[in-house]
């Protein structure tokens, strides 16, 4: 019983409710592992902490000693998956998936044990079938199921356009499932219908269906959206510590619960002991540093979150006169009229002394950065808030009030 509830914990959605008491007990009656699917798109090379929830929840069944099976898409990519708006995923070049997908599997060994995980490529099989034995797939799915996945219904209300790919990729997605026999698969709660459709065609196919298990998609450093790559809100698995630490110290503080159910660590006492601190009015910033030392030790070490911690200090906090060089610069004032600007309007307001084109080379060159967030696009926007903090060239801080 106390597997179970482990195993449940931070789960948001299991399909069928009982499922994993029912797969448990399969597996046990017929002494074997069960098979656990998590699979993706190599559309990015960069895993980030809102990747991490899942394979976070692998791993405690890879403890158990079930068998983790990474699906790498380097069929599906290369058609380009609906991204849950208005429109498709740009395809990916042959070149591409397996430079993302090599990238992926490295920083894979971050949370789960690669050596005992089997991975395998979809491609493997998908390049295999005839168009006749495609469509012979196919034809097991409806056009009206597709059109129950919520992004599919809002575009074709709205008339914009669905590509036939688009209408496929789950269909695809779903027969992984049938050739690895599933008896779980894993993703974010964004990837409800995809795995249901994995469900359908193992049960078409006479296969017990597998249960699916949806964990709740950690938001981004903006605090709104969910964390991703393609929207520069994200705290990769690689990035460097003192990133890391500065990054985790940028969220808004209504992240702070989320990020500690989530991204964090801690013990059920640790996580009710940070819970109570903050209900008794604790300054929130004390709360944000234990959790960036506690994702850090997570992804690199205790001795790299510990300097870390002493960098972010020294140069945004520290108030001893021997590391003034190192305090902001505060901002009270810029001359917008909205509540974002491009990031080189923001460098050339606070760094008049140098040209425009000076500003856009530094930019470029990679030397500002928002929140300890290296962006390299001068037209990016940045939000007008207080306590952001900017870093321009080697050792100008500043930071909006």
């Amino acid at each position: 019983m106390e597997t179970i509830q482990r195993l449940k914990e931070n789960v948001e959605i299991f399909l069928p409710e009982n499922g994993l008491e029912e797969k448990l007990n399969q597996a046990a009656k017929e002494n074997r592992k069960l098979v656990i699917k998590l699979g993706f798109d190599p559309t990015a090379p960069d895993l980030h902490l809102g990747h991490a929830v899942v394979l976070k929840k692998l791993k405690e069944f890879q403890d158990l000693g079930h068998q983790i099976v990474i699906v790498v898409g380097s069929f599906t990519a290369r058609i380009g998956d609906p991204t849950g708006k208005n429109k498709s995923r740009k395809p990916l070049s042959a070149e591409e998936v397996q430079h993302n997908a090599a990238t992926y599997i490295s920083q894979l060994s971050k949370i789960i044990d690669v050596e005992k995980a089997k991975i395998v490529f979809n491609s493997e099989w998908l390049d295999a079938l005839s168009f006749s034995e495609v469509i012979q797939i196919m034809s097991n799915v409806t056009v009206a199921q597709l059109m129950h996945r919520n992004d599919f219904n809002k575009r074709f209300t709205e008339n914009s356009p669905i590509g036939m790919h688009e209408l496929a990729y789950p269909i695809l997605q779903g027969f992984d499932s049938v050739k690895i026999n599933a008896d779980i698969e894993m993703g974010g709660t964004d990837q409800l219908f995809n795995c249901t459709m994995g469900r359908q065609l193992q049960e078409n196919f006479k296969m017990s269906p597998q249960i699916v298990m949806c964990m709740p998609l950690l938001k981004g450093l903006d605090g709104k959206e969910k964390m991703s790559k393609s929207l520069n809100n994200t705290i990769g698995l690689i990035d460097e510590p003192n990133e890391m630490f500065g990054k985790t110290m940028s969220i808004p503080d209504s992240l702070i619960l989320e990020f500690l159910e989530l991204a964090a660590s801690f013990s059920l006492d640790e996580k009710q002991n940070l819970k109570e601190r903050l209900e008794q009015n604790e300054n929130p910033m004390n709360i944000k540093k234990l959790i960036a030392k506690n994702i850090i030790t997570q992804y690199h070490s205790i001795e790299k979150a510990t300097e870390a911690e002493a960098f972010f200090v020294n140069q945004f906090q520290s108030k001893n006169a021997a590391s003034k060089s190192f305090l902001p610069v505060l901002i009270s004032s810029l001359e917008v009229k909205t509540d974002t600007i491009t990031l080189i309007e923001l460098c050339t307001q606070i760094k008049k002394e140098i040209s425009k084109s000076a500003n856009r080379r530094l930019i470029e060159s990679g030397a500002v950065q928002i929140n300890m967030i290296k962006i390299a696009d001068p037209n990016e926007a940045v939000e007008i808030k207080a306590n952001t903090k900017i870093k321009i060239g080697k050792r100008d801080f500043y930071e909006l009030q």
